[in-house]
């Protein structure tokens, strides 16, 4: 990895997150029968990767770990809060790949995971998805930023245990 990036995922937050993705992401595979090939964490990408079967893109995905369990989720209505801006990346690169785009939610509390369809193959979102321009945390790593933020809908998403 190169150090000099300046990618939160190099910090020492970053990388236990890193760790939890990975072992989230074993078991997205196991779940979808699948195999997963990331893109590079210490480049600043579009998607975070692909789904293959058999050698071929049948979807691609955006993962999150979030420290909170399924019952705080249900205090947030069932919203997953994603920025409008990867959701706009995920819709193109689902349009231009003609793969649907998935966004998979890692509760780490009581290690639940979330995958949620959020985009069919011509990059069309298919849950209720409520926009809102909000100032968040920027980073793992904290900071400020403001951008509109997407509200997305999972209360019908296929959950699992890990």
């Amino acid at each position: 990895l190169d150090m000099s990036s300046g990618l939160d995922i190099l910090t020492p937050k970053g990388q236990q997150s890193l760790e939890q993705e990975q072992q989230f992401l074993t078991a997205v595979q196991v779940n979808l029968k699948c195999t997963i090939v990331q893109t590079a964490k210490d480049k600043p990408a579009s998607i975070d990767g692909l789904i293959l079967r058999d050698n071929i893109i049948v979807g691609i995905f955006e993962t999150k770990s979030r420290v909170m369990s399924y019952a705080d989720l249900n205090r947030f209505q069932h919203e997953w809060l994603i920025t409008f801006d990867k959701l706009l990346n995920g819709s193109e690169m689902a349009k231009s790949l003609a793969a649907p785009f998935f966004g998979f939610l890692h509760l780490t509390k009581d290690n639940v995971g979330i995958i949620v369809k959020l985009t069919n193959e011509r990059g069309e979102f298919l849950p209720a998805i409520r926009l809102e321009r909000t100032e968040t945390q920027r980073t793992i790593n904290g900071g400020i930023a403001v951008r509109t933020n997407a509200y997305v809908d999972v209360r019908h998403a296929f959950k699992f245990l890990l």
